[in-house]
């Protein structure tokens, strides 16, 4: 990209620290101007920068002053990828340590991967990594946390193709993410066989993985699974594309999130996720339209699931058993009523995709107990059911 002029360097600069004043200071004109003479006119630099500086709680010259000297004197005479991940680095070391974690678990991600804010905070919550502070529900501490990476310029705003938000994380900063990722054995990713081949033999714990494609890239046959003694305490495991084989999921007994992703079409592919009831850990599950998974007939035991997020096939029967069950979702193409008791769910806070006109008069009277809802979306409400919400106040 053809570095910025000077004034559009400044503009840049100003209008993502300054904000609505977009001027800078008299008495910081000369430390900022150091400071965009050494980001060389590139906007992921100055961006990254500015960004950094808008997020301090107070201004303080001296502490622009640091992270002036922080950035060296080379970069703006010859910019290189070293001196640019030196830029983005500073801006992570920066991040409190409970960003950081957060931060890195983007990593799971393939790249240009349009990541749903949602769907990223509840895998946080389900790996422990947001605290509850003074009661608040950890959704809310989530989103807050959510929001100060999008603020600093870690996260990027997006569309996706139907013009629906979602996030994106910029290349440069996937890799300074993976690399840190391999530092701190945050998480692995495999591509190939060769790559599955190599975390089986590896000789440390793997925490979190992620399988990119089922397909090999290279020998375009299907990436084989067993399950070792490295994966079988992954916390974390995630599908990006289409699902041959997968592992006993029954011998993952530290599993929180469990996820089925899919980017694009690969066809439908049926999954075999009955022995998740044997998965006590288990917070987080989601399988995607592109799957047909078949889940057990009873998961009562899965007492710390928080979201289950199954777009197609039949849910469980005594899915109001789940006293921590905070997002339930299904897909219109199962054509599912709501559950019978579905009053006694009172921790629910998202209730998506079910169908009124296959669900009985008691469940509609049930929604009138969920007090914590804060998203309902119901497929074929006609007319009376509108009137029976509205009557009870649910809608």
């Amino acid at each position: 990209m053809k570095p910025l002029s000077f004034e559009d360097s400044r503009r840049l600069f100003t209008s993502r620290v300054f904000g609505s004043e977009n001027k800078c200071p008299s008495n910081f004109e000369e430390v900022s101007n150091e400071i965009l003479k050494k980001c060389g006119g590139l906007p992921l630099a100055i961006i990254t920068i500015a960004s950094l500086l808008a997020s301090r709680r107070e201004r303080s010259k001296n502490d622009w002053e640091n992270i002036r000297n922080s950035l060296g004197s080379q970069f703006a005479i010859n910019p290189t990828l070293k001196g640019m991940r030196n830029i983005l680095n500073l801006s992570y070391m920066n991040l409190p340590l409970h960003l950081r974690t957060c931060f890195l678990y983007l990593g799971m991600y393939p790249e240009d991967y349009e990541i749903m804010r949602d769907d990223l905070v509840r895998k946080w919550i389900a790996e422990g990594f947001v605290s509850n502070s003074h009661g608040t529900n950890l959704e809310d501490v989530g989103i807050s946390y959510f929001n100060e990476l999008v603020n600093r310029s870690l996260i990027q705003p997006a569309r996706d193709r139907i013009g629906q938000v979602c996030y994106r994380v910029h290349d440069m900063m996937l890799d300074l993410i993976l690399s840190k990722c391999a530092e701190d054995n945050f998480n692995s990713l495999a591509y190939s066989s060769e790559d599955m081949t190599r975390l089986h033999g590896c000789t440390y714990k793997i925490r979190r993985l992620s399988l990119v494609s089922q397909v090999d890239r290279i020998t375009k046959k299907t990436i084989s699974w067993r399950a070792s003694d490295s994966i079988s305490q992954v916390r974390s495991l995630v599908w990006f594309g289409d699902c041959k084989s997968i592992p006993r999921l029954s011998q993952l007994k530290y599993i929180r999130v469990l996820s089925f992703e899919c980017p694009n079409s690969f066809g439908d592919s049926h999954l075999d996720l009955t022995a998740i009831s044997q998965l006590f850990q288990l917070r987080y599950l989601k399988v995607s339209e592109h799957y047909y998974p078949k889940l057990p007939t009873e998961i009562r035991g899965l007492v710390h699931l928080d979201t289950l997020d199954v777009a197609r096939g039949s849910i469980p029967s005594d899915i109001e058993h789940l006293p921590r069950l905070s997002n339930l979702a299904v897909g219109w193409y199962g054509e599912i009523g709501l559950p019978e008791r579905i009053g006694i769910m009172e921790s629910l806070r998202t209730l998506h995709g079910f169908e009124l006109q296959r669900s009985s008069l008691e469940a509609l009277q049930g929604l009138g107990n969920l007090t914590n809802l804060r998203s309902l979306k119901l497929f074929n409400l006609d007319d009376d059911e509108c009137n029976l919400l509205e009557k009870g106040g649910e809608v």
